[in-house]
C-alpha cells in the first residue's frame, strides 16, 4: 500500500515559528529603510528651500524677512515662504495673494479677522514644507484651517555660554518666551521699515557653512516627565503664510514661521517658558525646540544651502552660536 506523506502538526508549527522569527528580524530593517527614505526626502525638501532662498537672495540681494513689519501698519506681515513661492515653481499660488490688502488692520484685530484675508491662497498645501516622517496634523484641530509647515526660519538664539549679548533680544513674558533677530530669518523688521527683505549674506559674519538658516520642527514636544507630547510649532494655529505678530516698538514679538533657539533638539520642555500655553499666547511658541520623528535628532538647512543632521546630544553652546549670524558682534537691528 502507498502511504501519503505530509507535514505533521509539529512540523507546521516549527515552520510557522521560523517564518515569524524571520519576519521579526526583518521588520526593524524594513522600518529603518523606510525611515531612511523619509529622512532623505526631508533633506531634499530642505535643499529645495535652500535653493529657493538663495535664488531669492540673488534676485533681491537679501533673504526674505520672516516677520512683522513687512506690511504697512499691520500686526502681521507675510512669511518667508510666501516670498519664495515663485522660486519654488509655485508662481500660481503666489499670484493669488493680494499684497495690497493688509493681513490685519490695527492693533485690536482678532485672529478670526486675520483668517479672512487671502484665505484661498493660505490654504494651499505645499508638500515641500512638510516632513514625510511627521506625525503632526497638516491642519491642527482648533486652528485656522491652514496647513502648518514642518520647517521654520532661524530667527536667532537666546543668550547661552559665550553668547552673552542681549542686543536684538526681547523678553516678552512666559507666553512669548524670548525673541531674537540675530539669525538669518529674523521674525520682524526694523520699526518703520516696510519691506519683505531681511538679512543679506554680508551680515553672516560667522560663515555661511556654520550658520543655521532653517530648522525642522515636525515632531511633538514632550513634557518634563515624557508622558505626553504636544504640538508646539510656532504659529501652529495660523499656517505657513503669516509672519510674526508684533507692535511698532517691537517690544512684543511673537513668532509664526520662525523660531528663536533656546532649548536642545527634542527637549522635553512642553509647558516651559516660550513653549507653554498662556492665554492667547498659544498662537506663538517662540522658543519651541527643533524636533522631529527622525531617530536621535532633527534636520536643518545651513546658510550655504547644505543640509545637516543636528543630533539631540549637540552641545547647547554650539547650537546657540550656530543660530546666530554674528555672535562676535554687537550688531544693531536692521
Amino acid at each position: 500500500m502507498k502511504r501519503n506523506h505530509g507535514f505533521t502538526l509539529v512540523e507546521l508549527l516549527v515552520v510557522i515559528a521560523i517564518i515569524g522569527t524571520l519576519v521579526g528580524l526583518l521588520l526593524p530593517a524594513v522600518q529603518a529603510a523606510r525611515e531612511s527614505a523619509r529622512r532623505s526626502a526631508c533633506s531634499n525638501n530642505l535643499k529645495q528651500l535652500g535653493v529657493a532662498l538663495h535664488n531669492y537672495h540673488d534676485a533681491k540681494k537679501a533673504f526674505p524677512s520672516g516677520g512683522y513689519g513687512t506690511v504697512t501698519g499691520n500686526l502681521f506681515g507675510w512669511s518667508q515662504w510666501v516670498e519664495v513661492l515663485p522660486f519654488m515653481e509655485y508662481s500660481e499660488i503666489h499670484a493669488q495673494f493680494d499684497f495690497k490688502t493688509p493681513t490685519a488692520a490695527g492693533s485690536t484685530v482678532g485672529f478670526s479677522d486675520v483668517a479672512a484675508n487671502n484665505q484661498a491662497a493660505q490654504q494651499a498645501n505645499l508638500p515641500v514644507l512638510r516632513c514625510p516622517s511627521s506625525l503632526l496634523p497638516v491642519k491642527p484641530s482648533g486652528g485656522s484651517g491652514r496647513p502648518v509647515p514642518s520647517y521654520f526660519g532661524i530667527a536667532g538664539a537666546n543668550t547661552f555660554g559665550r553668547f552673552t549679548s542681549t542686543d536684538q533680544l526681547a523678553t516678552n513674558g512666559s507666553g512669548w518666551g524670548k525673541t531674537s533677530n540675530r539669525g538669518m530669518i529674523p521674525n520682524c523688521r526694523k520699526a518703520g521699515a516696510v519691506s519683505p527683505l531681511g538679512v543679506d549674506l554680508r551680515m553672516c559674519t560667522d560663515g555661511t557653512s556654520k550658520t543655521l538658516l532653517v530648522g525642522e520642527i515636525s515632531g511633538g514636544i514632550a513634557n518634563a516627565s515624557g508622558t505626553a507630547k504636544q504640538d508646539r510649532r510656532p504659529g501652529v494655529t495660523m499656517g505657513w503664510a503669516l509672519a510674526g505678530w508684533g507692535n511698532a516698538g517691537h517690544t512684543s514679538i511673537g513668532h509664526m514661521n520662525s523660531v528663536t533657539i533656546r532649548y536642545p533638539p527634542n527637549a522635553a520642555v512642553e509647558g516651559q517658558d516660550g513653549v507653554g500655553t498662556n492665554g492667547w499666547h498659544i498662537y506663538q511658541y517662540g522658543n519651541c525646540p527643533l524636533a522631529s520623528e527622525h531617530p536621535s535628532g532633527t534636520q536643518a538647512l545651513m546658510t550655504d544651502a547644505s543640509t545637516r543632521f543636528v543630533g539631540d546630544g549637540i552641545d547647547m553652546e554650539v547650537l546657540t552660536l550656530m543660530a546666530v549670524r554674528d555672535d562676535t558682534l554687537n550688531y544693531q537691528a536692521q
